[in-house]
């Protein structure tokens, strides 16, 4: 296991990709059947290896899943990142709510695992949590900035805006990416982009960034 991650990195080119290969062969099952149906000799006959290769990279089937969503909710918070544009708040937003829903759309397999293990285990429940509250701290911090520069009203409770104005791009890429809603899919993303960004300015904008929406 690296020392930084807790994860254990195979020291040959052929170990890492073995790992790879039942990485991403548990990733596909427990898209299609959801993780309690799912089991080691499942993901070992897809990735076409002998079920024992599956204890040289991980002692279970949950620490494999764990680390899936460790991954996925770590590269999420990197790939969303956006400097704001100081001219145009609402380009800011339009930018990082496009990344993180084409972000969702493609790793929707791994966030529905997640929400769904979040009802029953208290460890993927607190990763969860725990990168919610990353993400939110995130979202509070440009509020601020943005009010010191002009772009953001100056009487917002950034805290509170951060947690409203982050649940609702959430809520909205687990109902269309995951669940797959109707009424949701007959807008395009970046109609659905768009109209978010629109939201957020209007409601935590200054006059100034308003009236660039």
């Amino acid at each position: 296991m690296t020392e930084e991650s807790g994860q254990f990195s195979p020291p040959t080119p052929k170990g890492r990709s073995t790992r790879e290969r039942i990485k991403q062969a548990a990733t596909e099952l427990f898209a299609e059947r959801g993780y309690a149906n799912v089991r080691i000799t499942d993901i070992t006959t897809a990735a076409d290896l002998s079920p024992g290769a599956f204890y040289r990279y991980f002692d279970d089937r949950r620490e494999l899943m764990l680390e899936l969503i460790r991954e996925v909710l770590a590269e999420a918070y990197e790939f969303a990142r956006s400097p704001m544009d100081e001219q145009s708040l609402i380009t800011s937003v339009l930018v990082t709510t496009r990344r993180y829903f084409e972000f969702y759309e493609q790793h929707r397999a791994l966030f529905g695992l997640m929400l769904e293990l979040t009802q029953t285990d208290a460890e993927v429940a607190e990763v969860w949590f725990e990168t919610q509250r990353s993400f939110y701290v995130r979202i509070s911090r440009s509020l601020q900035r943005g009010a010191q520069r002009g772009l953001v009203r100056d009487d917002l409770d950034t805290e509170v805006a951060a947690q409203l104005l982050g649940s609702m791009s959430e809520f909205y890429a687990y109902q269309r990416f995951v669940l797959g809603s109707e009424a949701l899919l007959k807008f395009s993303v970046d109609e659905a982009a768009r109209s978010l960004a629109e939201v957020w300015v209007n409601g935590v904008g200054a006059h100034d960034a308003k009236a660039d929406a």
